[in-house]
């Protein structure tokens, strides 16, 4: 194993943790764009595909319930946070590998479970991760470092989502696994020779029983610093709670459902990965520009505004669905324009409520309290594509896009309540502080 540890250098570390986070991005856009697309062709109905989906998800929206054992449980003997990430990255290879081999149509029971099953593995390895990069950044680089992770993150999902769909059109689906299958092993021997974590020493792992001893204290903390986050802070933590189980404006044409639409609408396989990916570089920049633009014009304003421009694109969609050609309604042209402008505002908004989450956070209890609050926006997504999935089925595609539009009322509702947490007299515990999980 090399000596060089790519964490012993600013650069290194940038462009260590954005690596890392590309990997949490592949399955996701694997699962909502090229599985989408491949089981629709197959003849699976959109409620299953959106059942699937929110498949993916779950997991995600529950990591905080593991992710005291991957600080805990430290795995000195073996290389600290870096051996979780590797145990986990090659259990997510071995599970994607399963999930190949299931027949969709005839094993769907069988599909959605070994779905969970990966994306355990999969939201561990976020868990870890982020608890590498607290450990390892320096204050002056966190900023920088986030940007480089969720970059990470999308370029993963173009590489899962549009990239696989490249591979599917020339090539074949099956040969599409074994890409992202690829890919993974890439970042895991990237992990193997080039990353080592800092805080690991030379001394033994800690027995047993003094590793149980640190969770109860660190749990007892936890507990009170949770208490202090969420009801000795003012009503703000709370609203945020509810905020985060509200859609984020119109979800739809970036959920499954329009990976269904569009292959309902004949666009191939090619066509939806050069969509997919386009639409991944207009979500980094709108979330660089609504986030400039929020900051000079307030918050809680601009999300306003970015949510209800969601609806603008999804109204029209629905318009178009509406009418007596039906799906023949929407050309390939026009749909492609619009789920741009759709996808330009989504990531406007994006970054902006992130802040809000922040500003709602306990400083004492950032990692936890911020991860609990993105966990939810996780179940969001999830029981988001399920009952799209389901709607569209019950009715139709221009049905469920008119509900999702109103939807996003309710959020935009909620926003002027968003107000900052209020600082709390109570000092904090001296519990260990639990990862931050994006």
């Amino acid at each position: 194993m090399a000596d060089h540890n790519m964490l012993d250098s600013k650069r290194g570390r940038l462009s260590t943790f954005g690596l890392l986070y590309v990997s949490e991005g592949i399955p996701l856009g694997f699962a909502a764009v090229a599985m989408a697309a491949f089981m629709r062709r197959e003849g699976l109905d959109v409620a299953q595909v959106g059942a699937f989906v929110a498949t993916f998800y779950l997991p995600w929206a529950f990591k905080w319930a593991w992710a005291p054992f991957v600080d805990l449980i430290g795995l000195k003997r073996f290389g600290g946070r870096k051996a979780w990430i590797v145990l986990c990255q090659s259990l997510m290879i071995i599970t994607l590998y399963a999930v190949a081999q299931v027949d969709h149509a005839n094993r769907f029971d069988l599909l959605i479970t070994l779905v969970i099953v990966h994306n355990i593995f999969a939201a561990t390895n976020d868990v870890a991760i982020d608890s590498l990069a607290v450990n390892t950044l320096r204050p002056d680089e966190r900023g920088q470092g986030n940007g480089f992770m969720f970059g990470g993150a999308y370029v993963g999902q173009g590489l899962g989502g549009g990239g696989a769909m490249f591979i599917s059109d020339r090539y074949g689906f099956d040969v599409s696994f074994m890409y992202v299958a690829l890919l993974l092993l890439g970042v895991l021997l990237f992990t193997l020779f080039f990353v080592k974590d800092p805080t690991v020493s030379s001394q033994v792992a800690e027995r047993s029983a003094e590793v149980w001893r640190k969770f109860k204290e660190s749990l007892v903390g936890f507990l009170r610093e949770l208490r202090v986050g969420f009801f000795k802070s003012g009503p703000g933590p709370l609203v945020g709670v509810i905020f985060a189980l509200l859609p984020f404006g119109a979800m739809s044409l970036s959920s499954a459902v329009a990976t269904t639409l569009q292959v309902d609408i004949g666009m191939s396989d090619s066509q939806i990965a050069q969509l997919n990916i386009a639409s991944m570089v207009v979500s980094a920049s709108g979330c660089i520009l609504g986030g400039w633009l929020a900051d000079k014009l307030g918050r809680r304003k601009m999300l306003a505004a970015y949510y209800a421009m969601t609806t603008i694109p999804v109204l029209y969609m629905a318009s178009l669905l509406g009418g007596d050609a039906g799906l023949g309604g929407v050309t390939i042209p026009v749909y492609f324009a619009t789920a741009i402008a759709f996808y330009l505002f989504t990531g406007m908004h994006y970054g902006t409520s992130a802040a809000i989450f922040m500003g709602l956070t306990n400083p004492a209890i950032a990692a936890t309290q911020f991860t609990g609050f993105m966990a939810l926006r996780n179940l969001t997504i999830s029981y988001t594509q399920a009952w799209q999935g389901a709607a569209v089925d019950a009715w139709d595609y221009s049905a469920m896009f008119y509900i999702d539009a109103m939807l996003a009322i309710l959020p935009i509702l909620v926003i002027p309540f968003l107000r900052e947490r209020k600082f709390s007299t109570e000092p904090p515990s001296a519990g260990a502080p639990l990862p931050e999980a994006g």
